[in-house]
């Protein structure tokens, strides 16, 4: 395989975690606005880079002035409960289907490493304004009917369309990697940056998984500004950038 991992921390390994979320560049953005402002609200720590030849060969200038190759990037964050959460998250995914296989085997195989109980992988799904939905898929039968078991409605119709691309590899190719994984998919309107999903994705995720999260408005003010200054300057939704307005961060 071409991918590559380089480890930033010494046990080269993940650590001890309640789940693994997965959010990439997609529509509206919502996984990835979440997982970012959850790295940049609570406390964390960079564990490695995943480099592949197929990520847009693109370097960029890191926060500490340096130049740092194209790479997606894992993740432990602490929530206010205590536990752990690893992320997997970057600013794009290889642009070839193999690339996006093996990266996504590799992710899962570190998971299967690791004992994760559970990969997350989070969406949005493009709808019309006013739809609100958030729908739960599942590649396992048996764990579709544990995770109905403790309550959790998990959808057999959306998206009707599929998952395509890294995140739909991530979760559907779980079970073959003997790791469980679901997605969540939210309803976006579809502009480069939703905060309004992002949020409502956010709150759906605690409450349906206990993890006690609730992440600072002007935390993801800021993490969609700069999500939005990558973007070249299209559209954030459910955000108000003014100074003047600062407070109308959502809208209803």
């Amino acid at each position: 395989m071409s991918v590559e991992v380089e480890w930033l921390t010494k046990d080269e390994s993940l650590p001890p975690h309640c789940m693994l979320m997965a959010a990439l560049p997609g529509v509206g953005n919502v996984g990835k606005l979440f997982v970012d402002t959850m790295i940049e609200s609570l406390p964390s720590r960079k564990l490695a880079r995943i480099l592949h030849p197929d990520l847009l060969p693109h370097a960029m200038l890191s926060g500490n002035g340096l130049l740092s190759p194209p790479h997606l990037s894992l993740d432990s964050v602490e929530l206010p409960d205590g536990k752990t959460v690893v992320t997997f998250t970057g600013a794009g995914q290889p642009l070839t289907p193999r690339g996006q296989h093996e990266v996504a085997c590799l992710v899962l195989d570190l998971a299967h490493q690791s004992g994760c109980p559970l990969v997350l992988v989070l969406a949005g799904l493009s709808a019309q304004p006013g739809e609100s939905e958030v729908h739960m898929v599942c590649a396992s039968a048996e764990y579709r009917d544990e995770l109905q078991a403790k309550g959790l409605a998990v959808s057999v119709e959306q998206p009707a369309g599929g998952m395509i691309g890294l995140a739909g590899l991530l979760a559907s190719l779980s079970t073959w990697k003997g790791v469980n994984a679901a997605a969540c998919i939210t309803s976006t309107i579809g502009t480069s940056v939703d905060v309004q999903a992002a949020d409502r994705l956010a709150r759906w995720v605690s409450d349906a998984f206990e993890l006690g999260l609730e992440l600072p408005i002007d935390n993801t003010r800021e993490t969609a500004a700069r999500l939005l200054s990558l973007m070249e300057g299209k559209e954030i939704a459910g955000i108000d950038l003014s100074e003047e307005d600062a407070g109308a961060a959502f809208y209803a």
